[in-house]
């Protein structure tokens, strides 16, 4: 390798300049074994590279399978045979891909095909026909096929269907002044300049009268990833922050749950729907778990009898379930500080996993976050619930809709919305309201509750532009080491 700097340079310095394809054909070498010679002359700065940019394409594994039809193609040919319920569309990414496009209209829930939409199935559709172009044709026509559709192939970049790369490539060398002066003693210096010195260079000061390569703090070095947390777990401490610096502190709770903190404390029926096979995990092992309190299994027994007019069975409220709501948490904390007497509002929040035998779409999986709170003080009321919420929702960047609507465990009850532009879609965030007084008064508190459920997991549509739930446990290492950062610092 010495020796073909060596030639490489006397060449450049002979002719005044070269391009890759001269300097190989003159020196009779490979086109890549030249490359290696002409980044070593540039890292000691003997030789100014002239670069031109020159960009690549290669399909992935999901743009493969959308050669022959994308998504949005496939919902537009649908809606071809007439309108179709928003809610029925369960491809986020068709349905918003075909609503840039143009190619469909919404109305009142409806989506329906427009004379744009109606028209591109006739003509083609332009990034499909991109993609196949980069998969046919050789590399070094892509450069050309990238700059000449530039919107289309970033489009497809974004979509992970391509990925495109930026490489440099070698247009002329010249000479620097340093490659003059070496130019000229390269021959009676060959095979003594020093690259990095060693342990014995040192103990024998074999390094004294002898010449050093240059250093190149500009030279191009490897891309390195340092260690970064998974996007879910950033947004959650994201979340905790906001919370902690709105003067609320964090507490804890079991996953493990039993049905009576789950469920029979919230005043949920034990006939009720929700605590079904198909929406609850039941456990083998433990199979139930022990209520200490008795004056409390009493009063919650009492609280059930009265308000569903129903048996309660205390073998029901055993059974061990994994927690369908961090809203136990919230219950058990209710019971814990059931006797607060502080001049200012008690504000706590809890973050953790829940569980539930969800079908899987792209909004709901089996185990999602949840971030659950309560206030419990002495004259509050709703208005100190919806400020508290609008605050905390802002700060995450979202403009929510809050409307009545009915939990089983408060009265009143609001539920807490925001619209996404780009699926059509009201995405539901939060439950709340104000714990009902039976379910206060069984837990042995005479102070007034305010709560929340929130959901987490979705709010990473808007932080991350996923398309859905399940982008974020794809194992993308690519992904994860390139998205943006949630952590406001």
């Amino acid at each position: 390798m010495e020796d073909l700097k060596r030639r490489l340079l006397e060449y450049i310095s002979s002719h005044g300049g070269a391009s890759p394809e001269e300097a190989a054909a003159a020196l009779r070498v490979e086109r890549g074994e030249l490359q290696k010679a002409i980044d070593g002359l540039e890292r000691d700065g003997a030789i100014r590279v002239d670069r031109v940019r020159m960009l690549s394409a290669s399909v992935t594994e999901e743009g493969r399978r959308y050669i022959g039809r994308f998504p949005e193609e496939a919902l537009r040919d649908e809606l071809a045979k007439g309108p179709v319920k928003v809610h029925e569309i369960h491809d986020g990414i068709a349905l918003g891909w075909a609503k840039k496009n143009g190619w469909i209209a919404i109305d009142g829930g409806l989506a329906t095909l427009t004379s744009k939409g109606a028209e591109s199935a006739k003509t083609g559709y332009p990034m499909r026909e991109l993609l196949v172009a980069l998969l046919s044709a050789p590399k070094n026509r892509h450069n050309e096929l990238i700059r000449n559709t530039r919107d289309l192939a970033e489009a497809l970049e974004k979509r992970k269907l391509i990925t495109i790369d930026d490489a440099g490539a070698v247009a002329g060398m010249s000479l620097t002044k340093e490659g003059e002066v070496l130019a000229g003693r390269r021959t009676a210096r060959a095979g003594t300049e020093i690259g990095q010195l060693n342990k014995e260079m040192l103990l024998s000061k074999s390094w004294k009268g002898k010449a050093f390569k240059g250093y190149d703090v500009n030279a191009p070095s490897d891309t390195v990833y340092p260690a970064r947390l998974h996007p879910m777990r950033e947004f959650l401490e994201r979340v905790r922050r906001i919370w902690l610096n709105m003067g609320f502190a964090e507490v804890e709770g079991p996953i493990i749950e039993s049905s009576f903190w789950n469920f029979d404390a919230l005043f949920s029926p034990q006939d009720h729907p929700t605590r079904e096979m198909q929406d609850t995990f039941f456990l083998s092992s433990p199979k139930t778990l022990s209520i200490d309190d008795v004056e409390l299994m009493a009063r919650v027994r009492s609280m059930h009898e009265e308000g569903w007019k129903g048996r309660w069975e205390e073998a029901i409220a055993r059974q061990a379930v994994l927690r369908t709501h961090t809203t136990s948490v919230s219950a058990r904390h209710i019971y814990k500080y059931a006797n607060y007497d502080g001049d200012d509002p008690l504000r706590l929040f809890s973050i953790g996993k829940v569980f539930r035998n969800e079908s899987i779409d792209y909004k709901h999986l089996a185990e999602l976050h949840q971030n659950d709170g309560i206030i419990i003080g002495r004259k509050l009321s709703l208005a100190n619930l919806v400020h508290t919420l609008r605050e905390f929702y802002s700060q995450l960047g979202f403009e929510v809709r809050i409307k009545p609507s009915y939990f089983p465990f408060v009265e009143p009850g609001m539920e807490i919305t925001y619209f996404d532009e780009k699926r059509g879609d009201w995405i539901e965030l939060c439950g709340s309201g104000v714990i009902r007084r039976e379910i206060t008064k069984a837990l042995g508190t005479k102070n007034t509750v305010l709560a929340w459920g929130a959901g987490l997991d979705r709010l990473l549509f808007n932080e991350l532009g996923i398309s859905s739930l399940t982008d974020l446990y794809r194992n993308d290492v690519d992904w994860l080491r390139a998205r943006k950062s949630l952590m406001v610092h």
